[in-house]
């Protein structure tokens, strides 16, 4: 029997679903008391540092986890898991970790933070968590920090590498003591093969593997717009038709290779309706990507059931527009990796401005300088999304997409306007946008997933 451990601090739907899938007895673990039932250990995370630590000490798990440790037991720590078994985080001064490992947590210096996408996996040691998977493998990260031992004793518990600027420990390896700094529960068959390997080994041995390449690809992402529980799609934001069956689509693209998928309640602002739960817990059901949720969130309550409901991140539109510091206090509650902007621009004048209620009020806030006025209230992530290009298939909003994309160092999503396999390559390469959207041309089957990243992969385009 696996115990998850609830601590209140993010979503244990996949990991739940992951032990399901994999015909594995798991329950979640709620009190210190119920670790006396388990034969091993999950400690899933998605948030920062600070806040999740002091849950564990308010749900009494601190020392209990770290007695459970001490006795041997199986252990393995996903994401901000993993960063909540060294010592300490530069994230958050003055609170301890478990002190699993010596060592601490950084932030990225350099580069797009977060680090979101699908990054390679390099083992550096003989280890029965790869069996089966290829070194160079890839797994699906989003996370602002990495672990960092002391020099001569991070080599002794670092099984696998991964370089994002810098060449950090992706997994480590202490005894009884696994982590990973990917989310093997949202990496597709790598990732469930990387569970079952956990379960059925001891975690041991001692290599040298291969050495790394690139950092992260560039990451396809169909976009399901939903509206009284269909998928839909218009022009424009106008002339609405039927798309179909989301929970269908959804199992199809992650079949074909998704590397994420986005779920947005059309409906939702305007007609101040709730996100359709149900149909994101089925949708969440079908796949094994990370799944975005938005439409309509309001509140950190809103955030939470879809969160609870399946979702990995939510997007945030017309509510922070409306109310700058809800993406600060969302971000604060469950991570930055969590909060996706949503903007919606559509060109006035010389400029964009960022709309409101799906594209029907203009905020008159300039979209670019919204973007970056985002990130430092703490969005991980960037949606863009040009009405004026959207559902016309005549391509991106370039010059969009490339202001905003190189005036935050934030992730950018280009969405909009997409009609060729040509439009894909120009938004990445002039574009400069670090993943793209895509809902008409695969709802129309007018392009597979595979056949879009075979052309991009020969257009010099890193993807999975």
């Amino acid at each position: 029997m696996i115990g998850i451990i609830d601590y209140g601090a993010g979503n244990l739907g996949s990991v739940k679903k992951t032990f399901s899938y994999l015909n594995v007895p798991h329950r979640v673990i709620a009190s210190a008391e119920e670790l006396a039932g388990v034969t091993g250990v999950v400690l899933p995370g998605v948030g920062a540092f600070g806040p999740a630590a002091e849950k564990l000490k308010a749900h009494g798990f601190y020392t209990a986890l770290q007695d459970y440790i001490a006795g041997n037991h199986p252990f393995l720590g996903i994401c901000l898991g993993m960063q909540l078994l060294m010592e300490t985080s530069v994230e958050a001064q003055g609170i301890k970790g478990l002190g699993a490992v010596r060592g601490t947590c950084r932030r990225f210096q350099v580069g797009k933070v977060p680090h979101i996408g699908w990054n390679r996996v390099y083992p550096q040691k003989e280890t029965p968590l790869f069996k089966g998977i290829p070194g160079g493998s890839f797994f699906y990260f989003v996370h602002s920090y990495y672990v960092q031992g002391p020099a001569g004793e991070q080599e002794s518990w670092t099984a696998a590498v991964t370089p994002y600027k810098v060449l950090y420990p992706s997994v480590f390896e202490a005894g009884n003591v696994c982590a990973v700094q990917f989310h093997p529960e949202k990496s597709g068959e790598m990732g469930l093969r990387f569970m079952q390997n956990w379960i059925v080994s001891k975690c041991s041995g001692a290599a040298a593997g291969p050495q790394p390449a690139e950092g992260s690809t560039i990451r396809i992402i169909p976009c399901l717009d939903v509206d009284n529980g269909r998928v839909v799609k218009g022009v424009r934001f106008e002339n609405i038709r039927d798309a179909g069956d989301p929970v269908e689509l959804a199992a199809l693209y992650d079949r074909q290779g998704a590397d994420e998928i986005t779920f947005l309640d059309i409906g939702a602002t305007y007609k101040s309706r709730e996100i359709l739960l149900e149909v994101v817990e089925k949708v969440s059901g079908q796949v094994f990507v990370p799944l975005t949720v938005g439409g309509g969130l309001g509140s950190i309550e809103d955030m939470r059931k879809v969160l609870q409901a399946g979702a990995d991140k939510v997007s945030i539109c017309s509510a922070a527009l409306r109310s700058p510091g809800f993406l600060s206090k969302g971000a604060r509650i469950f991570g930055s990796q969590c909060m996706v902007l949503s903007i919606d621009a559509k060109r006035v004048g010389n400029t964009w401005h960022a709309f409101l209620n799906g594209g029907r009020i203009d905020s008159g806030i300039d979209a670019v300088e919204w973007a970056q006025q985002a990130e430092q209230l703490g969005a991980g992530e960037i949606l863009l999304n040009s009405i004026d290009q959207d559902g016309t298939q005549a391509g991106y909003d370039l010059e969009l997409t490339r202001r905003i994309s190189t005036a935050v160092s934030i992730p950018v999503i280009a969405s909009g306007g997409a009609g060729s396999l040509d439009h894909m390559v120009d938004v990445v390469k002039n574009g400069k946008a670090d993943a793209v959207l895509l809902a008409s041309l695969l709802h129309d089957r007018k392009l597979g997933l595979p056949e879009i990243k075979t052309y991009l992969k020969q257009k010099g385009v890193s993807v999975r």
